[in-house]
């Protein structure tokens, strides 16, 4: 006997449950439209994983794009690289201020003068002393530098202020790049939309998964064929027949990824911390992937350790030393690919730090962060403001809202950001064209 689920039924089965694939199967019927969803199991693939979307699946969804985009054409073939500092990075010791107020805030933490790296023409600000080999790409104009990003009423919690992110600051809808995904006109590949780290809610649509990979050594089959696949009944729309198609992407997610990246097997070698892969590591797989034949067009690559409660100061300097490695090399990677007119990649963190140091050697969270985006079409230069003697209950003052990157990141892709965020946010003029 069939087992007939429709796939929106199915797919509610996987809350909470380890999934296969990014992109799974989809509705073979012809329509202007794909469906496609993934399929829960716990034993297939290591190092993959796709939590289902928390999203309040009774919300009504948003109103269906009038020009869904052929996934051939989408974007221009345009790219979008966003890198999540999870844990909330500390805005003030990544762009130290030339103010006196700094050092009396952090008598203990504050980057001294001197070791500061100036930016050319910016006489209120410089970067933290790991970050001196991102200064070529302000020199170039290639770099955009937004301080106090943060929403108006901020949340200290992680999740909370994460969840905002992700979300574009609405709770009942999914990923503001998944809700692009869903309006793809067809099934996209598997390594279209791609999470390298600690994963990515933001690509989770309400029909379409990205692929996550937590560990570039590590994604690989374990056991392609469990017995309960087998079982089923055939047909299109039958749970076997979903479950088959589901499976048919991840493998060949998988195997694509191990062409690209020469990754057949587990690597211990890997250098790793709390969260995956680092930056650096991301980003030199999410560069192979873009230059590689595999439609990816979408990669978010994410590392945790930013939760500089103590010990900050050597701490932090690893991670950004980490952060700036892994730009440097991306860049010099699709610059010799010839992708370098085609890629935006943009730096976020779910809050910053307080202003002032704790009594651990470190900062607690805060409210204004900073946020960086690199790229030939960036207008480089500084935005937003940090004002220390007008501070919000301790924290820096947030003074540009998160939804204002996020709208020049849809309007880089070619995407109605009105239609996807529910409503635009002009103050950002992040882009030359």
């Amino acid at each position: 006997m069939t087992n007939a689920l429709n796939r929106r039924q199915f797919i509610q089965l996987g809350t909470g449950s380890v999934v296969v694939v990014g992109l799974g199967g989809c509705d073979r019927r012809t329509s202007s439209r794909a469906v496609s969803e993934a399929v829960p199991t716990s034993t297939d693939v290591v190092g993959s994983t796709a939590t289902a979307p928390t999203f309040d699946a009774t919300s009504p969804p948003p109103t269906a794009s009038a020009a869904p985009l052929p996934v051939g054409a989408a974007f221009g073939g345009r790219r979008l690289v966003v890198v999540q500092l999870n844990g909330g990075n500390d805005l003030l010791n990544t762009l130290p201020p030339a103010d006196g107020r700094y050092h009396d805030l952090r008598p203990t933490l504050a980057i001294p003068d001197a070791d500061i790296v100036a930016l050319a023409g910016v006489d209120d600000a410089g970067l933290h002393p790991s970050l001196a080999g991102l200064a070529r790409f302000w020199d170039a104009g290639r770099l955009a530098v937004i301080r106090g990003i943060g929403f108006e009423v901020p949340n200290r919690s992680h999740f909370v202020s994460m969840d905002r992110w992700w979300r574009a600051d609405q709770l009942t809808r999914p990923g503001w790049l998944g809700r692009v995904l869903d309006e793809l006109a067809e099934e996209p590949p598997p390594l279209f939309a791609t999470a390298l780290g600690s994963g990515a809610p933001l690509l989770n649509g309400r029909l379409v998964q990205p692929t996550v990979i937590t560990s570039p050594g590590s994604f690989q089959w374990v056991d392609i064929q469990p017995a309960w696949l087998t079982a089923m009944g055939d047909g299109g729309d039958d749970l076997a027949g979903i479950a088959r198609h589901a499976f048919q992407r991840t493998v060949q997610a998988v195997t694509d990824f191990a062409e690209i990246t020469g990754r057949a097997t587990t690597s211990d070698d890997l250098p790793t911390r709390e969260g995956g892969a680092t930056i650096a590591e991301g980003l030199s797989v999410a560069a192979q992937l873009l230059a590689a034949d595999a439609g990816t067009q979408l990669v978010v690559v994410s590392a945790s350790g930013f939760d500089t409660h103590a010990n900050q100061l050597p701490e932090h300097a690893a991670l950004l030393a980490d952060v700036a490695a892994g730009i440097d090399a991306f860049f010099d990677s699709i610059e010799a690919t010839g992708l370098a007119d085609d890629v935006l990649l943009v730096v976020t963190s779910e809050f910053g730090r307080r202003a002032a140091e704790n009594g651990s050697g470190g900062c607690d969270h805060g409210a204004g962060g900073l946020s960086l985006a690199f790229g030939h079409g960036v207008r480089g230069g500084m935005f937003g403001e940090v004002d220390l003697a007008d501070l919000l209950d301790g924290d820096v003052r947030p003074t540009v809202a998160p939804q204002a990157l996020l709208t020049r990141c849809l309007d880089w892709l070619g995407v109605d950001a009105g239609h996807i965020l529910g409503a635009r946010d002009d103050s950002l003029d992040l882009l030359l064209a």
